[in-house]
């Protein structure tokens, strides 16, 4: 006999299921698998449709180095479809700026002298003439001195303020309360070396009191041509930094203190010329048509700040510079209110191959903000 019982069917499906508990139940679980299946497909056929439409666009993977994001923090990226250069962002703020303007010069007024080989220093113990010869203590190679009753004592990278500490506290096995004096009567191990266009080239030697660039350049007889069209340019470790002479002149802006073994080149206006060579040296800005605007650098010193001033910039806006480096790109970024400030924009000297781009984002994400330098980024991977 037929069976008479109702089908149970549920809207808007074509199949219907017999009120049968068990047949009805094995039926579902097969419906959803089925469904389940299905959705895999759907996927996997969407992931393929999007894999092909990138295909030929995609980019070539490449770490990110985040810094200023967390140490070692470190992502993959695409930023380039060229090449795949590592890009590494760093943030500019008023807690970072002076770890990466003006070639790491220190700005003016920060410096502590270190001794080195070669250096005379003098001590003074009260109670202790036998420990303060008249000659002093030269730095030997080891980087040490040889003091009565104590022997040998490391001095070489160390402070006058650090030694005098440690020396009072080796003297407390011979005498109580010790009381020393250290000064430095003879230096000679830290040198600078000015040239170019200044009326007497020279080695400096570096003192206790900071040298800045242009106390040196005073130190050598000044500017040999009209300082207002001439131009200083620090090498420090290998790294040539245009320094800003004019902003020094017109609007009093300091200039680095110089470290040991920085060589200062000063150079005329008349060997600068004004007609520009092809290996003249120029940055260059990314306007928001996509084309590149180039910035002479052999004219004087260029900030950050005088590129931004210029851009008319919205307050949504970041600025950005990329500059080429061994390992990579590196990609500074600033807000737009720091950009155009003489203690942030203004200290950020451009250097020859810079690229300068401005974009609409207030991000501190990674991932945003590289998506935002991509076109920069293929820009600077075409140059």
């Amino acid at each position: 006999m037929a069976d008479k019982r109702p089908l149970n069917c549920r809207p808007f499906q074509k199949v219907c299921v017999m009120s049968n508990p068990a047949h009805s139940h094995h039926r579902l679980r097969a419906h959803h698998r089925l469904r389940a299946f299905g959705r895999a497909v759907a996927l996997l056929l969407t992931a393929a449709t999007l894999a092909g439409c990138a295909g030929g666009a995609r980019e070539t993977a490449s770490m990110l180095q985040g810094a200023g994001y967390g140490q070692g923090s470190i992502m993959d990226v695409s930023p380039s479809v060229q090449g795949g250069r590592p890009v590494t962002l760093v943030a500019l703020t008023p807690l970072t700026i002076d770890a990466h303007v003006a070639g790491a010069a220190n700005p003016s007024g920060t410096w502590t002298y270190r001794l080195g080989i070669g250096d005379v220093m003098q001590m003074f113990v009260v109670d202790g003439p036998e420990l303060t010869p008249s000659a002093g203590y030269r730095v030997e190679e080891d980087g040490a001195i040889q003091v009565p009753f104590l022997g040998r004592v490391p001095v070489a990278e160390r402070s006058v303020a650090d030694i005098r500490i440690d020396l009072a506290v080796r003297l407390r096995q011979y005498m109580t309360d010790p009381q020393v004096d250290v000064r430095v009567t003879g230096f000679n191990a830290r040198m600078v070396t000015i040239v170019g266009d200044v009326r007497q080239p020279s080695r400096q030697s570096l003192t206790d009191r900071p040298l800045t660039a242009i106390d040196a350049i005073n130190e050598a007889g000044g500017f040999s041509e009209d300082p207002r069209l001439s131009q200083a340019v620090l090498i420090r470790n290998g790294v040539e930094q245009n320094l800003d002479v004019q902003g020094f002149l017109e609007y009093g802006r300091s200039l680095p203190v110089l470290q040991d073994g920085d060589v200062l080149r000063v150079v005329a206006g008349r060997e600068r010329g004004w007609g520009r060579g092809p290996d003249a040296p120029e940055a260059a800005v990314l306007r928001p048509n996509g084309r590149s605007e180039r910035i002479p650098l052999d004219r004087g010193a260029v900030t950050l700040a005088m590129i931004a001033g210029s851009a008319g910039l919205a307050p949504d806006q970041t600025a950005f510079v990329l500059r080429p480096a061994p390992d990579g790109i590196q990609a500074f970024h600033m807000t737009a209110q720091d950009a155009v400030t003489p203690a942030m924009g203004g200290r950020f000297t451009l250097r020859s191959g810079d690229l300068v781009s401005f974009e609409r984002t207030t991000a501190t994400d990674p991932e945003t903000l590289l998506s935002r330098l991509s076109p920069a980024i293929r820009s600077m991977n075409r140059r």
